[in-house]
């Protein structure tokens, strides 16, 4: 769940922003809940009480305070969340950014503007939210990160997930189904029936086996290594 907060005092552009976030969220399938406030002291009080947002939509100018000093407050407070900005001037732009804006909107803005904002807001989440799965184990549903898997091992329809710093754990499905999980993170490899690999983990490729950061090595067919390779190098951008 995304939480938004839209501090306006123009209700004129509070209603626009609400609808525009309706549309956005809906089209880019995301769960999110958002609080409208026109007057600012009501969102400052809220924010004293301890409330945070995963994103801020400030109006620059409102009454008694600038969206730029909210901003300046939420980053004193250790809230990294992206902030837009919107504003029917230019002349508070160097202070938005150097508050670490994510954008700035000047009024009136278009569908598309408001969607691009959006956008770079959502990326910013996403880097910096840990990345993890979901998964059913034997030991009841495991939320798994992804960055500690070093491999998965497959066995009929019972996969082995090694990891960096914990024990191996099992998943009763598939290795096609394991690696629907796995593949959209762009960074494991499919290396044969066996082994789901880590890319991030891999310490060196030999002749016929595959060294891992936690000095395992696996046994992998000759024919498989020279794919395996450039989908290593061109993981770490190197071809």
């Amino acid at each position: 769940m995304i939480r938004i907060a839209v501090c306006d005092d123009e209700k004129k552009y509070l209603d626009e922003s609400a609808a525009l976030l309706s549309e956005y969220v809906l089209l880019r399938n995301i769960h999110f809940s958002v609080e409208q406030f026109e007057n600012p002291s009501d969102f400052l009080d809220k924010l004293d009480k301890g409330e945070k947002y995963d994103v801020y939509l400030l109006d620059v100018y409102m009454p008694g305070l600038t969206g730029v000093s909210v901003a300046t407050e939420l980053r004193r407070r250790n809230d990294e969340s992206p902030v837009i900005f919107l504003t029917s001037s230019r002349d508070h732009a160097v202070e938005a950014f150097g508050v670490g804006a994510t954008h700035y909107l000047l009024k009136p803005y278009t569908k598309d503007d408001f969607f691009a904002a959006m956008d770079k807001a959502m990326h910013s989440i996403n880097q910096d939210k840990p990345k993890t799965v979901l998964m059913k184990t034997v030991n009841g549903y495991h939320n798994i990160s992804i960055s500690k898997i070093v491999y998965c091992e497959s066995s009929n329809h019972n996969q082995t997930i090694c990891f960096v710093d914990e024990e191996p754990t099992s998943v009763r499905i598939s290795q096609a189904e394991l690696w629907e999980k796995l593949s959209p993170f762009g960074q494991f490899y499919l290396c044969g029936k066996t082994y789901i690999i880590n890319l991030e983990q891999i310490e060196k490729i030999l002749s016929d086996t595959v060294e891992m950061t936690t000095g395992k090595r696996l046994a992998v067919p000759r024919r498989i290594l020279p794919a395996l390779k450039n989908a290593y190098m061109d993981y770490l951008g190197m071809r």
